[in-house]
């Protein structure tokens, strides 16, 4: 049995590194495309100033030029007229192609601003990616002389839940997270650069408008913020669920415009730390799922009876195919209905969604009070 163990260490701590090599090019790859797009935006940015400035130019020029023509036309000065509207005709087409341009390149400059957000949270993801691979390795990899850890770490449970770690972390790299904070705070940089530009050409109302529109996505980053750190590590869950539930309800009544109920019944004290945290990022998947699929009602139920622990989550949205939307899914990277059946089941539960198009959701689930993960 010793062998087995040791050869299963060696399999893993290999399929790990490979896969922190891989990680560690893929990084290396995309922060130089990064930098690169960068330079190209800095660029394009530059480009756009000096447009902005010709613009104003061409338009101050162009009054001029009509000034000039109005006051040879009321003098009857008709060679000075002729020329004098030339010039304004040829200030005029100067001016439409030099907007034309700015037109062009400021769409050119949100699809750089795309590509920058894209790369920050692929450079982001494998960062964290690699920091969890590095820890589950130095689970495996302990020292000899810690005897009683060693024996634990080399059972099969423990080599089992490092493997599902990893792919789990592997799965987690893949998903695409959609209005991350990276991507507001890079539309806040590129919108400032507009308010400047702005200034800089004294049109101090649109400069106002953008400065409205930069407050707007930082408050809009802040309350990501938030909910990503409460995701990961959500505040009063030692206690129990009423603060975490509590506070998810708010979360959604005031991101989504939407109602959360939740009823809590029998005694939680008994579980672990772990299955709590589990069990309540279960919740949180399922009610976001809801609300972001347009669901203006959810309740939760969850409760300890006769040695099982049990969750519901009910909502009113427009329902779905659930093996479709699986399937769908997995061809996009997102896996977070996969993610809820896992860690139901690595807690020695059973999960079930039942779901039809138009008559709304139903996600449930029980765990066994009596399993190894879960003290009775």
């Amino acid at each position: 049995m010793a062998d087995k163990i040791e050869s299963m260490e060696a399999r893993i701590l290999h399929f790990l590194r490979e896969n922190l090599d891989e990680l560690s090019t893929i990084r290396q790859e995309e922060s130089e495309r990064l930098e690169n797009v960068k330079k190209r935006a800095s660029a394009l940015l530059q480009e756009l100033r000096t447009l902005a400035a010709d613009i104003d130019r061409a338009s101050k020029e162009y009054d001029r030029a009509r000034a000039e023509l109005m006051q040879y036309s009321k003098g009857g000065l008709l060679k000075e007229e002729k020329d004098a509207y030339k010039r304004a005709s040829e200030l005029m087409s100067e001016r439409a192609s030099l907007e034309e341009r700015y037109r062009l390149l400021s769409q050119r400059k949100e699809d750089f601003a795309q590509d920058e957000r894209s790369l920050e949270r692929l450079i982001s993801k494998s960062e964290r990616m690699g920091n969890r691979l590095r820890m589950v390795m130095n689970l495996i990899e302990l020292p000899d002389e810690i005897d009683e850890a060693k024996d634990i770490a080399r059972n099969k449970e423990a080599m089992a839940t490092a493997f599902q770690i990893a792919e789990r972390e592997a799965r987690f790299f893949a998903r695409e997270l959609h209005d991350g904070p990276t991507q507001t705070f890079s539309a806040v940089g590129l919108t400032l650069e507009m308010v400047r530009a702005h200034l800089e050409r004294g049109e101090k109302v649109e400069a106002e408008v953008e400065l409205d529109v930069s407050l707007k996505q930082l408050r809009n980053g802040l309350d990501e913020i938030r909910c990503l750190l409460f995701n990961l590590a959500p505040t009063g869950i030692e206690e129990g669920f009423e603060k975490p539930l509590e506070r998810l309800s708010t979360q959604v009544r005031q991101t989504w415009k939407a109602e959360m109920a939740y009823v809590l019944t029998g005694n939680f004290t008994p579980l672990e730390n772990n299955v709590r945290i589990g069990v309540f990022k279960t919740l949180h998947q399922a009610v976001l799922n809801a609300v972001r699929a347009g669901a203006k009602a959810v309740k939760v139920s969850l409760g300890c009876s006769r040695g099982m622990l049990r969750g519901r989550v009910v909502d009113n949205g427009k329902g779905f195919d659930v093996e479709q939307a699986k399937e769908t899914a997995k061809e996009r990277g997102s896996y977070g209905l996969i993610n809820m059946q896992e860690r139901v089941e690595m807690l020695g539960g059973k999960l079930l969604i039942s779901s039809f198009p138009g008559k709304g959701s139903t996600l449930s689930f029980s765990i066994p009070l009596l399993s190894k993960k879960i003290k009775d």
